[in-house]
């Protein structure tokens, strides 16, 4: 037994099996290691955070290949760019050789993020150059229908034979004719992993955009959930790994709901890998502020190129120069290039305009330089002593300055390109890192995660704030995070102070995040959300998580789910906490009482009333279990997890009265359905009409079975169809459902918590 197994074996919780390296993983780390921008074999395979031994973690939380017909979920968070491709393709080589006879990647939800993620997996499995272990198919449909039964049959018989490897677009239309083939081929006993790719997820929650933000990217989720779940349900055995940048906690909330992973996994970047904890919490001097005057607005254009600009220029300059005199040299030297990216403010027009400023720049400079460096050198390096100072306090071993721009006039400068580009295929067509050393790209906003920016060392970045999640989400910001321990101090990024700012507070809520998620590492999500929600886990950053919860809090109070019907395995899990925990709060809290007794108001009710039951306990024994599987209504019901744990921090002692519509007895209540969330009336999933009705005889509106001072939950269970008043035609019977309202002045101290 190797010292990795061993380690494995004493991982807590236990792993389900232990997954070894063989053949093809052993082959496919080693060409890893040869990448010459890439880390050692030993840096891959040895010790408990390193790229094997995670994937080996990982792998062993899924279904074990001799286990037969179930299912596995787990979701692997990271950094970003900090290696989650590596991570998940050392996974599926463990999974070959391990016995997984399918392995399924839903690569990007655009046809270049699947055209990037396909080039990649066939580049380093070998694929193109006539590799034994894989046979590939993209975007397969019915026509592929027999090469798949094929394959999956030689398979069967013999297990060294190619396992099939899909790539598809992560996009409903694909997954659902990926689904209508694979029903058609047998594929019992033949062990699955879906590997869920989200490069596309992760947005950046910034104070303009912070509930937009949250709540798109959980409906950019919902969008092909259903899909997943029909390719899902078609494979007798399989394990299902989702791979994040690690989330926003409302969106790794939600995902609770109707995700709900049975483990969470990290993927731990290398040691030279420098993140916003490096960059916005670290060591000072690396994130320079650019004035307001020196960003152009609409209102406002810029008649000369920005100070900071040129002085961003200069730094890269030396940067570059640094490394022409210290890189390694030879046919395929590591760590080739030097780069600067330079984010405009908006529109591509402004992209020309910095391009030009640029190119006079270097123009000016070269020029200068050629002539003061051959009679004056003194005068040349005067010109970037500032910038010369600024690196030496960061990185004490640059160069001497007189080397620095000597270097300058006799390489960096005929080395050096400045290019515009307004997209990856664009930078794919005008980059070629191996041509020259030296790049300056002008542009890359829409540049797609999957596209690196080799040796990227000075970004500046005057884009303000945007106003919606499309135009901040985290990749398009993060480009300057990577693998650069070795020249950190060499780094520099420019940028406003409101967009520093945003990046400090998003970066603090990631690493709590993370930490939460490590505290729980290996056990179901369930846990995680348990602890975040009812512990201080929740208080570092209260003020950035709970502002996501008050925009879903209408006017009136009441928060109602629209279709709690949405699962037959949640509906009948929600019967029995129904069952389970009206008995035990009437035991504990005081027997139910008549609800016109306490209200005022009323004469009768049908409805009955718990009252004053702690908010703890119906967190802890209700809201926390109910199971919510609509992707609006689990926004929604998450927002109320977070106000609620909001309240209980403030308030250990706080109650809620609990209502059980009538009585919760037999015949229980009856609502027809409507047209909505995409769905017609006659779909069974599709949302009621209304929730609340007039309690006939009573005067009071079912609405109004609430205290004006104190939380209240409404409990009730209902038959649902398309007839109006007849009960008899319905075809969904006994829903669990539930309403919480939250008076006008428990409300009135969350929105102290919102952050506009």
């Amino acid at each position: 037994m190797t010292a990795s197994i061993k380690v494995l074996n004493t991982i807590k919780p236990p792993l389900r099996w232990v997954p070894e390296q063989r053949e093809f993983t052993h082959a496919f780390l080693e060409s890893k290691s040869r990448d010459p921008n890439g880390p050692s074999y030993d840096d891959l395979t040895v010790g408990p955070e390193s790229v094997l031994q995670e994937a080996q973690r990982i792998l062993g939380r899924c279904l074990p290949p001799s286990e037969s017909g179930a299912s596995e979920t787990g979701l692997v968070a990271g950094y970003v760019q900090s290696g989650k491709t590596l991570s998940f393709e050392t996974v599926i080589a463990l999974a070959r050789d391990n016995g997984y006879g399918v392995v399924i990647v839903l690569a990007g939800t655009k046809n270049n993020l699947l055209d990037q993620s396909e080039e990649r997996l066939k580049k380093d499995f070998g694929i193109d150059d006539g590799d034994d272990h894989w046979y590939h198919l993209n975007n397969p449909t019915m026509g592929h229908k027999a090469q798949i039964e094929t394959r999956v049959a030689a398979w069967r018989r013999k297990p060294t034979k190619k396992a099939v490897l899909i790539t598809v677009l992560k996009h409903g239309g694909w997954l659902e004719k990926l689904a209508n083939v694979l029903k058609s081929v047998n594929l019992d006993a033949v062990p699955s992993l879906i590997i869920d790719d989200e490069s596309d997820q992760a947005s950046l929650n910034t104070k303009a955009a912070r509930i937009k933000a949250g709540l798109a990217a959980i409906t950019d989720v919902s969008t092909t959930y259903k899909s997943i779940l029909t390719l899902r349900a078609v494979l007798p055995h399989h394990s299902y790994l989702q791979y994040t940048a690690t989330p926003q906690a409302m969106l790794l909330l939600a995902q609770t709901d109707f995700l709900n992973p049975n483990f969470a996994e990290l993927v731990t970047p290398g040691n030279a890998y420098t993140g916003g904890m490096a960059f916005f919490t670290g060591a000072p001097g690396l994130v320079v502020d650019i004035p307001p005057a020196q960003v152009p607005t609409p209102t406002r254009a810029l008649t000369s190129p920005p100070k900071t600009l040129l002085e961003a220029f200069r730094s890269f300059l030396l940067v570059a120069a640094h490394h022409s005199l210290t890189r390694q040299r030879g046919p395929k030297p590591k760590d080739r290039n030097r780069s600067m990216m330079v984010h405009p403010a908006v529109t591509t027009t402004s992209h020309k305009q910095y391009k030009m400023w640029l190119d006079k720049g270097l123009r000016t400079l070269k020029s200068t330089m050629e002539k003061l460096q051959a009679g004056n050198p003194a005068a040349a390096e005067a010109l970037f002593k500032n910038e010369y100072d600024s690196l030496l306090e960061t990185f004490p071993g640059i160069r001497p300055l007189s080397e620095l721009t000597a270097e300058l006039v006799d390489e960096v400068f005929d080395e050096l390109n400045v290019v515009e580009i307004n997209g990856t295929k664009d930078a794919e067509e005008k980059v070629n890192w191996k041509a020259t050393r030296y790049w300056v790209l002008v542009g890359g906003a829409k540049l797609d995660r999957g596209y690196t920016v080799e040796g990227l060392c000075t970004t500046y970045m005057p884009r303000p704030l945007g106003t919606s999640p499309a135009a901040d989400t985290l990749q398009q910001r993060a480009r300057f995070f990577g693998y650069k321990a070795p020249y950190l101090g060499l780094c520099r990024i420019y940028l406003q102070a409101t967009v520093k700012a945003a990046f400090t507070e998003y970066i603090e809520h990631e690493e709590f995040v993370r930490g939460a998620l490590a505290a729980n590492r290996g056990k179901p999500l369930s846990n995680w959300r348990r602890d975040f929600l009812l512990t201080d886990l929740l208080k570092p950053t209260r003020a950035n998580v709970v502002g996501l919860g008050t925009r879903r809090i209408p006017v009136n109070g009441w928060l109602v789910p629209a279709a709690m019907q949405n699962d037959d395995d949640a509906a009948a899990d929600n019967r029995t906490l129904l069952a389970l925990v009206v008995p035990k709060w009437a035991q504990a809290y005081g027997k139910p009482v008549n609800a016109a007794t306490v209200l005022p108001g009323a004469t009768s009710s049908p409805h009955d009333v718990i009252e004053a039951v702690p908010l703890r306990a119906v967190l802890e024994d209700f809201m926390l279990d109910v199971r919510v599987r609509d992707a609006r209504d689990s926004e929604e019901h998450t927002a109320m997890l977070i106000a609620l744990a909001s309240m209980l921090a403030k308030d250990e002692t706080m109650k809620v009265d609990v209502f059980l519509m009538n009585r919760l007895q037999t015949p229980v209540g009856y609502r027809t359905r409507i047209a909505g969330h995409g769905l017609p009336a006659t779909h069974r999933y599709a949302p009621i009409n209304q929730y609340f009705s007039q309690s006939a005889g009573t005067g009071v509106n079912d609405r109004d079975h609430c205290f004006k001072d104190r939380i209240s939950l409404q409990l009730r269970r209902f038959d649902l169809g398309t007839h109006q008043r007849d009960q008899s035609t319905a075809d969904v019977r006994d829903v669990t459902w539930f309403a919480l309202n939250v008076p006008s002045k428990l409300r009135k101290a969350l929105l102290i918590e919102e952050r506009s």
